[in-house]
């Protein structure tokens, strides 16, 4: 009986310990977590003031308009994030338009994501499309530009393009067109790249094109 009762005092304060100890743990990555986030929020600010820039408020009332406020974010992201690396700009308006509708589409509305970006992980916010499995969702941003800026990232560090990269910094090739042929990995049916293609040219033939200083 005696054996009994210290196996379960035993157990009982190792349950203890070890709860105690994740508890700290998750205490202290939370902390370093916001710390992260307070001291990245803190070289943003400062940024703004330098190139005086601030986050451009989103509009799609027509097409161009639309086409200002993806270039504006771009051009926010371009001062205030560092280490950025630049990616073609047709390339990117013209998958923000196939991609979110031109600003109007439910993901884009409702979720301010412009360019189809998946989540695998259901915790962090997300929509899901009619008909999904509910294995991934489309990502929830808090502002245009924040998926505009994800999707700089991905092109810049995704493992899937790692082709673009090569032709776009190593061979330093910024032909939309022939770059758009490295984003297999992005393309969601078969006449993807046509679709941008017209766009592309679209966008050269019938719009004014941000000029990001």
């Amino acid at each position: 009986m005696l054996k009994t009762i210290k196996t379960v005092l035993y157990t009982l304060m190792s349950v203890f310990v070890i709860g105690t100890a994740v508890g700290v743990w998750y205490a202290y990555a939370e902390s370093k977590q916001e710390q992260v986030e307070v001291e990245t929020q803190e070289i943003v600010d400062t940024l703004e003031k330098i190139y005086n820039v601030t986050k451009p408020d989103f509009e799609r009332a027509n097409n161009q308009t639309f086409i200002d406020s993806v270039g504006a974010c771009v051009n926010y992201i371009y001062h205030t994030t560092t280490d950025v690396i630049p990616v073609n700009l047709e390339l990117l308006l013209a998958q923000a338009a196939l991609e979110s509708g031109w600003g109007n589409s439910r993901f884009a509305l409702e979720g301010k994501n412009l360019f189809g970006i998946r989540t695998y992980n259901l915790t962090e916010p997300h929509m899901l499309p009619s008909n999904n499995p509910k294995k991934w969702g489309v990502r929830v941003y808090m502002h245009e530009c924040d998926s505009v800026q994800h999707y700089i990232d991905i092109l810049n560090n995704g493992s899937a393009f790692e082709e673009y990269r090569v032709l776009k910094h190593e061979k330093d090739v910024n032909d939309p067109f022939k770059l758009l042929l490295t984003l297999d990995a992005y393309a969601s049916d078969k006449d993807y790249f046509p679709k941008i293609k017209r766009i592309i040219k679209k966008l050269r033939e019938d719009y004014d094109i941000p000029i990001i200083k």
